[in-house]
């Protein structure tokens, strides 16, 4: 794909790779330009960023060290 327009469908497909930075940079730039010019796939590139954003933060949460030890002791109890 070289400086070839994408439609919604395509968009739709491939925006989580997008995000993800996973596309080559034609894509990129034909990605980039369709959500410049479709609200409908902007709205829905913000929502799926959104979602990445909360998942991010989640993984970051540290779970309680009593979690952990209960987590632990189950392990070695079955191992």
């Amino acid at each position: 794909m070289s400086n070839e327009p994408i439609d919604c469908e395509e968009c739709q497909e491939q925006v989580h790779e997008y995000l993800q930075r996973e596309v080559n940079e034609d894509i990129a730039a034909a990605i980039t330009a369709h959500l410049a010019n479709c609200d409908h796939c902007e709205e829905m590139y913000n929502t799926e960023d959104q979602l990445n954003q909360v998942i991010r933060n989640a993984c970051q949460t540290e779970a309680p060290e009593e979690l952990i030890a209960k987590i632990r002791k189950h392990i070695a109890e079955i191992g």
